[in-house]
């Protein structure tokens, strides 16, 4: 998820639901990148803030009325667009490679 701006919070609401609602970044055995990087930077959250998103991310609403769930839901995103914004959420998640037992010496 390469990202030229910082995400508004607005749109970050929308990713986060179209990843964990349409997406189901959780249970697809082969995620969207996009979906899965989501999911890793949601999941690095504090753990309050991070099932306030994932809560309200799977419902589709993203506007909490609760007024504690409206502060950790608030939280979470300033949070995950500044973690969004790291360099490191450019790298693609890959498979690992598996050493090849050929050429080993025994």
């Amino acid at each position: 998820m390469a990202m030229e701006k910082m995400l508004t919070r607005n749109e970050l609401a929308l990713m986060l639901v179209w990843a964990f609602r349409e997406q189901k970044v959780e249970s697809t055995p082969h995620p969207h990148a996009d979906a899965l990087t989501l999911y890793c930077n949601v999941m690095a959250l504090p753990v309050a803030e991070a099932a306030t998103v994932v809560s309200h991310a799977r419902s589709g609403n993203v506007s909490p009325t609760d007024p504690v769930a409206l502060a950790r839901w608030t939280r979470g995103l300033m949070l995950l667009r500044e973690m969004l914004a790291q360099p490191m959420c450019t790298l693609s998640i890959a498979e690992p490679e598996i050493p090849s037992r050929t050429g080993v010496a025994a």
